[in-house]
């Protein structure tokens, strides 16, 4: 079923939020919440048990149930989808955790590239997006290309076009973001 082009803004426009609830928006965008969220999940350790589809379920569950919104355009919607998996996969890893204080839990790296000295256990997920948080505050378009990057598996040619900026703005977001990053952890 394909995008006709801008179909996707106009249905997030529709007032009162009924886009939220109607079976074409899903349709439409379903897909490529779907392909963003499995790479999600394939950097997240081997144990984890929350799948690419709960994922994309519980985030559209809560776009959906949030207030009328009126979205710039799917870029923008996608940007918030990314932000909201984050928060699913946190929320999954700070309930976790709260069963397993005190537990022997495995170290891996979360993303090597940008968060080399955190582990991949909920601990080191939930830092991770206490200093995403901060940076937010700080340079709120860095954070944005880290949430982009590392929770929507998208490239940088695919977030330039993404935030409507160059792809070197985004490899310098990008660069930018590490270092501070490296700071707050």
């Amino acid at each position: 079923m394909g995008d006709v082009p801008g179909e996707i803004t106009e249905l997030l426009n529709l007032p009162g939020g009924e886009a939220m609830t109607g079976d074409r928006l899903w349709e439409l965008v379903y897909p490529e919440l779907r392909r963003r969220a499995r790479a999600i999940c394939q950097g997240e350790r081997s144990d984890h048990t929350l799948s690419a589809t709960a994922v994309v379920n519980e985030a559209y569950v809560r776009l959906s149930s949030r207030e009328p919104h009126e979205w710039n355009d799917r870029s923008h919607f996608y940007a918030v989808a990314a932000s909201i998996m984050r928060h699913v996969l946190i929320d999954h890893a700070r309930a976790r955790a709260a069963g397993k204080r005190g537990g022997g839990a495995r170290k891996q790296p979360l993303e090597e590239a940008m968060f080399p000295d955190v582990s991949n256990d909920e601990e080191g997920l939930v830092a991770a997006s206490e200093a995403l948080d901060r940076l937010a505050k700080e340079n709120e378009r860095a954070a944005l290309v880290v949430t982009l990057r590392v929770f929507g598996g998208l490239s940088i040619p695919d977030i330039a076009r993404e935030v409507g900026v160059s792809e070197r703005t985004v490899k310098s977001d990008w660069q930018q973001a590490r270092e501070r990053l490296t700071e707050l952890l």
